[in-house]
């Protein structure tokens, strides 16, 4: 966002802005605004630090200003421009402090003689490269490694550091003629004013990890080496990451939310001219991104971004906030900061209240670019407004129902009675399962805050459960549930703050055995449960790190594992049909074989991946492994990429694999080459191939790895099937290989008709594609039916009653699989249907 004033010239300037005012009175050399400040040299440095960093600060800032005011930055240009300056005056005071310490001391070197700084780190708004012009710093200094001082009078690095800590603090907070260059806050270190003001890493690191309360995670959100030693920097930051960010969904911390909500609530009443504090101000805007940072970023790095904007983008990308929400928010965002700096602009003094006189308004308004104090005003309070809203409905207490009168938790020698009068059909079972559960978990190590949590909720839970008739049904799951997530108390926080997500999860189990199978497994699934428009849309898929591939696949496998929770979800709620659920599967298969191959190949050229069967066709289903077949330009093969593949789609994972992953369908099956050349590839499809194996080439497809290699497989698989073929010898050969698999394998009676069905429809293919090479482009089956019906091949009559059928048998082939209940329809009409389908295209042999 950017807000350009009206007619600006440096005398008017001069006088609307304290800031500016003082910095080129005290400064008469001041370059024209509109240029950048020349650096001072080194030897300007070394004679007089106080007043070159006090120069280049306000003049660099006056500069910064002009820009803003001209239009020529956003609010993010300028926050990262004001903040570079902070960084490079730190820098050159840092220089300074270090040279009068070893005045006296000499220099700090570690036992191999290599010199030892200290690591300055900016939190706040200076972490977040969001400074105002105004704004005080907040660093934190720390050190790592040994040594001592290299004067006749030696001192220890901690001694030696903590000195030039304080020359730094001295030079740049000290109030002179020229004023100061920034307020410095060192005020969030480790126990404030009364901790040491240098902290070995080691020492931080445990004090956070073991002792860091929760608004400190939230001062550690915004952190960045500004300065000094940056390795160490980011070291340190590095190790906090597990204080800031939990590894799951840290709904625990709801409860801290809320607390910190209750004191940012109350800290803004009677403000309301204070744009920072106040009703609908920056620090509740703040504290809406902030708070999502800080529930999810264990799981989503993307969310460990210190600035306030790239994590408002964050939020978006993961669906965290929509559009509109993020929109509203990052303009009210802009608008406020821009405001927040020119106020401090024009009082030259760090402060968030406007200003209550008529001629002080007035500027301000000229500062914003609007006519008038009204206008401003009235802008104002409509972002205000519109904040406040939002920060309210985050942040409200939950709405839980009135307390059970004869609550079923805890258990006692009632509990059966009770039960039973709560409707269940077997209470004595339920009792003895729900007794069983509190035995466990009274022999578990949870902490007091657990067993609260615990506490607290299972009569919440069981009175979901007891209003479900009948409500025995996936109570052993539920409790199962409860036994594994008890010690991640977070999770029995967040069915307790959202009841919307326990009667959703309630639901979910009765409805689903296999959805519940999951979610036991992989509590962290409990997160899609909360949003029930999310099974139209897969999770953003998540950034992989080339150089952490086991860290990669556990993301992969668990954005996996959400995408396939979303789509169950939606399949159970009827918002997509088998049709979208075979597409949307398909596509969390391409993606992962493409993110895979991608971290398993390197700089390699990849090979082609060939999909087969159900993904190739799209249509593929919870349960299926991928058939894949591996092809490579001339040269050496890529095997050891494509076994790094395989081996990282079948690696273990929490929640289970990827992928299974089978490639008998390359030529020649397992005795074949496990890459092929095209070429190769190729003329073994037209010279080698059996009926069955051009069968299996109608729905397969280029999937992943090199793009170049599409365009020639297309033109090698229509050779193939658009050649002219004995009609009844392909038949012959199709029903053989159909009684063939009704021999070896087991199947359903839904997947046998299933299955015939497809072969009728590919038979049907592989007999018109020399005279209607149209058909080949088509994989799935409804495709191929309405394709064969169009070219007369199909009475039209018959194809609509294998839409129909293969339709009811997916659904229940689906469904079936996933619903603890679901009964099994009549299949006669349907197969009657593929019989009779069968019985007018193949030989006079019934159908397996």
């Amino acid at each position: 966002m950017k807000r350009p004033v009206k007619s600006l010239s440096i005398d008017e300037l001069e006088q609307r802005s304290r800031f500016f005012a003082e910095a080129r009175r005290r400064f008469p050399d001041a370059p024209d605004p509109s240029e950048p400040v020349s650096a001072p040299d080194e030897e300007t440095l070394s004679a007089d630090p106080l007043i070159a960093l006090r120069r280049y600060r306000q003049l660099g800032s006056c500069h910064i200003l002009w820009q803003d005011l001209a239009g020529h930055n956003s609010i993010a240009d300028t926050g990262q421009a004001i903040s570079s300056l902070a960084s490079q005056c730190l820098e050159w005071a840092l220089t300074a402090a270090e040279a009068r310490v070893a005045e006296r001391f000499g220099e700090l070197v570690d036992d191999q003689d290599q010199p030892l700084r200290l690591a300055i780190i900016g939190l706040g708004k200076l972490g977040g490269d969001e400074l105002n012009f105004n704004s005080d710093i907040d660093l934190v200094f720390a050190r790592e490694g040994k040594g001592e001082s290299t004067g006749p009078k030696r001192i220890d690095a901690s001694d030696w550091l903590k000195r030039a800590a304080h020359e730094l603090i001295a030079l740049v907070d000290t109030v002179t003629a020229h004023g100061r260059v920034w307020i410095v806050d060192t005020r969030l270190r480790p126990f404030g004013d009364a901790g040491a003001l240098v902290w070995p890493l080691s020492a931080m690191e445990q004090y956070f990890l073991g002792e860091g309360r929760p608004w400190e995670r939230y001062a550690w959100l915004k952190a960045a080496p500004v300065a000094g030693d940056r390795t160490v920097g980011k070291s340190l930051i590095e190790a906090l990451q597990p204080f800031i960010f939990r590894r799951y969904l840290d709904y625990g911390i709801f409860e801290s939310l809320r607390e910190l909500h209750r004191r940012i609530d109350a800290n803004s009443r009677d403000r309301d001219d204070d744009i920072k504090r106040g009703p609908g101000g920056i620090r509740e805007m703040e504290f809406l991104v902030q708070s999502l940072q800080i529930l999810r970023g264990g799981r989503d790095r993307v969310l460990r971004r210190p600035g306030f904007l790239p994590a408002l983008e964050a939020c978006m990308e993961l669906e965290l906030l929509d559009t509109d929400t993020a929109d509203r928010i990052r303009e009210a965002y802009g608008f406020m900061r821009i405001l927040e700096n020119r106020l401090q602009a024009m009082t030259g003094r760090q402060g968030h209240r406007l200003p209550s006189e008529p001629e002080q308004r007035e500027d301000l308004a000229w500062l914003m670019g609007v006519s008038s104090w009204r206008e401003l005003a009235d802008e104002l309070e409509h972002h205000r407004q519109a904040m406040r809203k939002l920060f309210a409905e985050r942040f409200r207490e939950p709405d839980h129902p009135a307390e059970p009168e004869d609550g079923l938790w805890p258990i006692d020698e009632s509990t059966s009675d009770r039960l039973s009068k709560a409707g269940f059909q077997h209470p004595e079972q339920a009792a003895q399962a729900l007794e069983k559960l509190g035995h466990s978990l009274a022999r578990r190590p949870i902490s007091a805050e657990g067993r609260q949590r615990l506490d607290r909720l299972m009569p919440r839970l069981l009175s979901e459960v007891s209003s479900q008739k009948p409500p025995d049904i996936a109570l052993d799951d539920i409790l199962c549930l409860i036994e594994r997530i008890a010690r991640r108390s977070a999770y029995l926080s967040l069915l307790y703050e959202r009841p919307q997500t326990l009667r959703r999860l309630v639901r979910v189990f009765r409805a689903s055995d296999k959805v519940a199978g999951w979610i036991t497994e992989s509590p962290q699934l409990i997160d899609d449960l909360l949003d029930p428009v999310h099974g139209l849309d897969l999770p953003a898929v998540p950034a992989l790190d080339g150089n952490d591939q086991e860290a990669s696949l556990w993301a992969l496998g668990r954005w996996r594992q959400a995408a396939f929770l979303r789509t169950a979800l939606a399949e159970l709620d009827e918002r997509l049909d088998v049709r979208a659920v075979g597409r949307q599967l398909t596509e969390v298969a391409a993606v992962i074989l493409d993110r895979v191959l991608e971290l398993v190949a390197g700089n390699h050229l990849p090979p082609a991946v060939i999909a087969y069967g159900n993904l190739g066709a799209g249509q593929l289903h919870y349960g299926s492994d991928l058939d894949l077949v591996f092809l490579h330009r001339e040269g050496e093969a890529p095997v050891r990429t494509v076994q790094r593949l395989i081996s990282a789609m079948q690696m273990p994972l929490p929640g289970g694999r990827l992928f299974e992953i089978d490639t008998r369908l390359r030529p020649n099956g397992r005795a074949g080459l496990l890459v092929s050349t095209l070429e190769s590839f190729a003329e073994y499809q037209v010279n080698k191939a059996w009926t069955w194996e051009h069968q299996a080439l109608i729905r397969a497809c280029w999937i992943a790895g090199d793009a170049d290699l599409k365009d020639a497989f297309e033109k090698s698989r229509h050779r193939v099937l658009t050649t002219r073929r004995d009609g009844e010898r392909v038949a012959r050969d199709l029903a053989t290989m159909r009684q063939r698999q009704a021999r070896e394998r087991k199947e359903t009676p839904v997947q046998r008709l299933l299955t015939d069905l497809q072969f009728v429809a590919e038979l049907g293919v592989l007999q018109q594609a020399a005279d209607q090479p149209e058909l080949i482009e088509h994989r799935a089956t409804p495709d191929q039916l309405a394709a064969l019906a169009e070219n007369g091949w199909l009475d039209r009559q018959m194809a609509t009653r294998l839409d129909e059928t293969w339709s009811m048998l997916m659904q229940q082939r689906h469904r079936g699989w996933l619903l603890r209940e679901f009964p099994q329809a009549d299949l006669n009409d349907a197969a009657d249907t593929v019989a009779e389908a069968w019985q007018q295209h193949f030989p006079e042999d019934e159908p397996s």
